[in-house]
């Protein structure tokens, strides 16, 4: 029976283990890996982020202009405008108009983040034609505009028609986040209105029912000058230098071959900005001519040329961006372009201030098409170094990056700035779900704990069911034994002594056999007793070095023994199955030194090394050949302990008995 139980027992603990080990690994490596089991919170943010800065990789980066030309349209800043506002543009020509597009104005707050303001809540926008009447094209008087943030907001016309023009009806302005006194205000950087890829908006004349006029900064003149805090470039740096100077010059004169006859109704003059590449105050627009005169003719001699552009003193003060305007729409192959008055240097002596005209770039259009990328200008009354830079004037690139096309550039700042604020929504969703899922860790942490404790006392529950159980086993057991064959071997040598009592003169024979008979009765009920106590839990307990003098001296009788007790502590540790077929061996090995070694002395040892413990009975009797006697009843024990039996003895020079066997 024992044979059988014991495997079963040592299965059921290392299943036990193994459960155990289970749980320390989800506990202190698959809480990481908890997305293995729930789907991860952060992953899918993590991949759409990926997605936006990839997007936001391949756009341009659009800085703000230290030095902008003017700000823009706004009410009257020092006092509350009366609704409605209205403002009406008139284009310069009849144009079928597709879309509409408004710049905010912006400033920077304190936090150095650019804000925009004075966008209206409610307003409605109406497309002007040519007989009149309007009709509607954005209409917000009966609910709140979203905030627009610094973006162009775009207004897409349905049924293009032609139109003259433009009529923004304001029913509800926004409130002031400026320093200006006005509670509310409306204001606007710029206004666009596209024709494909022209905008025909450009110089158009702007009446507003109430505006503030400050010098060249605000004005409705500002609305529709094609100038705002920020320029059509992809800001990317590559030569600072890429202009042309003209030194020692009071008129610079160009002349451009477009290749072919073109229809030129736009030009575009790009100042050189230093403010890039050095600290304040910047130096953007030096040299910029503040005269211009640009000619067209089909002809190369410029006979019949006509001027399509005249300005003697621009009311502008050049910044950093484009100085854009229309032109009478003409047919035109040769261009001649006549610069003076460059704008003073303030870092220049006064004998040389008149004395210098720049350019970064200049860009001949036709119908919002460039005209003249890439084509041959010629350049009178220039040094060497400044001819060589001539090309530079229609490479597409001013000193600050690559020019883009005005409605590309619309497009593409507004796509920038939706990503970038859906970008910061991510962020803030990411922080959000990185604390969920931290949460949610320790949540799974807590409840491993829990499972482990939970498993823990489940088997201490267990473990202390089968001690009861087994307690009660060993009491029945015992009980039963006591009861039964206790009193039968009782009453057998009673009974062996009666019968002994009645034969009146038995032979030697009869007497021996009469008291061999009670002798082993008795020492049955000897040993039944002393078996019974151990399963009762009465003798494990003891030393074992107690234990193992006592069974010498109850065996060997008047035979010398000699002990070498070591390490008794762990052999009292072992478990009472253990321990008691320890017991078994250790009188099975005196049994055998009583019946058959003739001795004359007996040594018994015990020792630790490690985990192995080993007990040997060592005995001066005449020995044995191992070839021909077989230790069947040791071995069995041996194998009970899963230790190691070693037996050495030679014909009259006595025997060793040895095993090894684990500590618990």
């Amino acid at each position: 029976m024992r044979t059988n139980v014991q495997p079963l027992a040592h299965l059921l603990i290392c299943f036990r283990w193994f459960v155990v080990a289970v749980f320390l690994v989800a506990l202190f490596s698959g809480v990481s890996h908890a997305s293995l089991i729930f789907p991860s919170l952060t992953s899918p943010i993590r991949e759409k982020m990926e997605s936006v800065e990839a997007e936001l990789a391949a756009l341009p980066v659009f800085p703000m202009n230290k030095s902008p030309w003017t700000m823009g349209y706004s009410t009257a800043q020092h006092e509350e405008p009366q609704m409605p506002v209205r403002i009406a543009i008139s284009f310069p020509q009849t144009a079928v108009i597709d879309l509409v597009a408004l710049m905010p104005s912006s400033f920077t707050d304190q936090r150095n983040k650019v804000q925009s303001w004075g966008f209206p809540v409610r307003f409605m926008i109406e497309r002007v034609l040519p007989d009149g009447s309007t009709d509607i094209i954005a209409d917000y008087r009966d609910k709140d505009y979203p905030i627009p943030g610094i973006a162009p907001q775009f207004f897409p016309c349905p049924n293009p028609v032609p139109a003259s023009g433009l009529r923004i009806t304001v029913t509800e302005a926004a409130a002031n986040d400026t320093w200006w006194r006005a509670p509310h205000i409306v204001s606007f950087s710029e206004l666009y209105a596209f024709s494909g890829e022209r905008n025909v908006a450009l110089n158009a004349e702007v009446k507003a029912t109430s505006s503030n006029e400050f010098g060249f900064m605000w004005s409705t003149k500002c609305l529709t000058d094609g100038f705002t805090l920020f320029s059509p470039l992809f800001h990317d740096v590559e030569d600072p230098e890429n202009n042309i100077v003209g030194h020692g010059l009071k008129e610079l004169q160009l002349e451009i071959d477009l290749g072919e006859v073109h229809r030129i109704d736009e030009f575009h003059l790009w100042p050189v900005v230093h403010a890039i590449q050095h600290n304040f105050p910047p130096s953007s627009g030096m040299g910029f001519p503040l005269s211009i005169r640009l000619e067209s003719s089909q002809f190369k001699d410029f006979s019949n040329s006509k001027v399509i552009y005249e300005s003697d003193n621009l009311i502008y003060r050049p910044g950093a961006g484009p100085f854009m305007h229309q032109t009478q729409p003409t047919e035109g192959r040769f261009l001649k372009l006549r610069l003076s008055k460059g704008f003073p240097d303030f870092m220049r002596n006064p004998p040389q201030h008149l004395a210098r005209i720049s350019l970064s770039e200049i860009e001949i259009l036709g119908n919002g098409k460039n005209l003249s990328r890439g084509v041959s200008i010629h350049v009178q009354k220039l040094s060497e170094e400044d001819k060589n830079r001539v090309v530079s004037l229609t490479d597409g690139r001013s000193n600050e990056g690559q020019i883009l096309p005005l409605r590309q550039w619309l497009d593409q700042f507004k796509r920038r700035v939706q990503l970038e604020a859906k970008l910061r929504s991510l962020r803030d969703q990411l922080d959000e779900a990185q604390r969920l899922e931290d949460r949610r860790s320790r949540t799974i942490l807590l409840v491993a704990i829990g499972c482990i404790l939970i498993l823990i006392q489940i088997i201490w529950l267990v473990r202390v069911a089968a001690r009861r159980r087994a307690a009660r086993m060993r009491e029945r057991i015992a009980c039963d034994l006591h009861d039964e064959i206790g009193a039968n071997v009782s009453s057998m040598a009673h009974t062996t002594e009666l019968l002994a009592e009645s034969i009146n003169q038995p032979s030697q024979a009869q007497s021996r056999l009469l008291g061999n008979l009670v002798e082993n009765a008795r020492l049955t009920y000897r040993e039944t007793k002393h078996f019974i106590r151990f399963i009762e839990g009465e003798n494990h307990s003891h030393d074992i070095a107690q234990q193992l003098t006592q069974v010498a001296d109850q065996i060997l009788g008047t035979i010398p023994s000699v002990f070498s007790l070591e390490n008794t502590r762990s052999f009292n540790a072992l478990n009472p199955a253990a321990k008691w077929n320890l017991l078994l061996f250790y009188k099975e090995a005196l049994n055998n030194i009583i019946k058959h070694a003739e001795a004359s002395e007996v040594k018994i040892a015990t020792s630790r090394q490690d985990r192995q413990l080993r007990l040997q009975v060592v005995d001066n009797g005449r020995g044995f050949s191992q070839e021909s006697t077989s230790c069947r009843r040791l071995e069995e024990r041996a194998t009970m302990l899963r230790g190691k039996l070693e037996i050495d003895s030679r014909p009259e020079q006595g025997a060793s008995i040895t095993i090894y066997f684990k500590s618990a």
